[in-house]
């Protein structure tokens, strides 16, 4: 048996010499060490169990993702494979330069099953252009401390109406303490974080940017009253958060000034650390005639073209197959980032691997909220089920829901002025 054993080995370590080791590349711009090391780790595992494949992870900062994959484009010189979010993979997509990924979407269903909402914003032209990785769902997060305190209940609000209420008792009572904490945590800054929590409140009404032909529907009713929710719910938010994104918000809620916001999950890992175990989540708060809802930002991988051109793509198939397998994906998600990145895929939700994390098992209800939110998120401009027009892209990279709030919070606009303004602008990205 030990000789059967180094016959295999040598003649592994041959076949290896003689027909050489494919080596892929690929981008990614998670450039904290903590997530670089997360990488490489899942890259060691697939290389000691293909060791005829050399993995080489590079990093790429998100400030300099979009400018660094268009020259690499224009250059001929992309890696094999990028990390990415639907609206770089549209940019990629666009420049023509990636390929469809149908038949890895299909395999990895087939083994682990998608959640389907994660599929929607990389569907263009009936095919599918991006590998969904992990995702990012917003939910309601909140001291329970604070609720028991000024509430008399730790049990979070679950509509609209109770979430206005109970923002506003908790800003009151706290105020007259001369200590005051705020009832709800909302940013108008014009930036991503304001974005994401403005279209997190717009889906508790089913709003969508574009009906199934493409053709802009922003501005109704139901995005007039999102807006107008919005405006009333930020009376109760700190003042200086006119100019906020996610640095100011989260250093304010981790320091007790802030009782809840809708937000990412990823803030339990702090908790964790400081040994302080005041956090839970619950799904959005939703008005009566609304519906449960929330913003969710899937990550995924897009295959450049040079993929095929250099031999590649049967060993980058194989990675990408391999990462989602729940022991590795877990690496991903729960050791990378507890509550900020999570799975995908139910057979990854389910894992043990995923739900014996330290920090996801500590935070156990909370980590059950936000699986379960993966279920209701949607993206703007992707609510139809694919993408069904590009032109959202620029919308979103203009950050045009930011400066829309932001226009109204600080008076600069009505509600309908401004929602007014933000389909106009909407409509000057829409190639004709």
């Amino acid at each position: 048996m030990k000789k059967l054993t180094v016959f295999l080995i040598v003649l592994m370590v041959f076949s290896i010499f003689v027909f050489g080791r494919t080596t892929i590349v690929f981008w990614h711009h998670e450039s904290p060490a903590h997530r670089v090391a997360a990488f490489q780790k899942v890259i060691n595992m697939f290389q000691k169990e293909n060791p005829d494949i050399k993995v080489i992870q590079q990093v790429v900062p998100w400030g300099d993702a979009w400018t660094k994959t268009l020259a690499a484009i224009e250059a001929g010189t992309t890696p094999d494979f990028q990390f990415s979010i639907p609206e770089l993979t549209i940019t990629a997509y666009e420049a023509n330069a990636i390929i469809p990924v149908d038949d890895i979407i299909k395999e990895i269903d087939s083994k682990y099953q998608y959640v389907k909402s994660q599929l929607a914003p990389y569907k263009i032209e009936g095919k599918y252009w991006g590998v969904p990785i992990w995702t990012m769902p917003m939910v309601l997060i909140y001291r329970p401390s604070i609720l028991e305190k000024y509430l008399g209940t730790k049990e979070p609000p679950k509509t609209w109406n109770e979430l206005l209420l109970d923002a506003q008792k908790i800003t009151l009572l706290s105020e007259k303490e001369g200590n005051t904490i705020y009832g709800i945590g909302l940013t108008a800054g014009n930036n991503l974080c304001t974005q994401e929590q403005v279209y997190t409140v717009m889906t508790n009404l089913g709003v969508k940017f574009f009906d199934e032909n493409g053709n802009l529907t922003f501005n109704t009713p139901e995005t007039l009253r999102a807006v107008e929710f919005y405006k009333d719910l930020y009376r109760f938010s700190p003042p200086g958060s006119t100019g906020w994104a996610w640095g100011e918000i989260e250093m304010n809620f981790s320091a007790g000034k802030i009782a809840m916001m809708p937000y990412f999950g990823g803030l339990q890992k702090r908790f964790y650390d400081l040994e302080n175990y005041d956090l839970d989540a619950v799904i959005q708060p939703y008005p009566i005639d609304g519906v449960k809802g929330n913003l969710i930002y899937p990550n995924d991988v897009h295959i450049f073209k040079s993929a095929v051109k250099k031999g590649h793509l049967d060993a980058v198939k194989k990675f990408l197959v391999f990462l989602m397998r729940p022991d590795v994906n877990a690496i991903l998600t729960a050791q990378m980032e507890p509550g900020s990145f999570v799975p995908v895929t139910k057979a990854a939700q389910e894992s043990e691997y995923y739900w014996n994390d330290p920090v996801i098992k500590t935070f156990k209800h909370m980590n059950e909220v936000i699986i379960e939110a993966t279920n209701y998120g949607t993206l703007y401009g992707f609510e139809t089920g694919s993408a069904v027009n590009l032109a959202i892209g620029s919308i979103s990279g203009a950050n045009v829901l930011a400066e829309m709030i932001q226009n109204v919070v600080t008076g600069k606009m009505s509600v309908k002025e401004a929602v007014n303004w933000a389909e106009e602008k909407m409509k000057s990205f829409i190639k004709k």
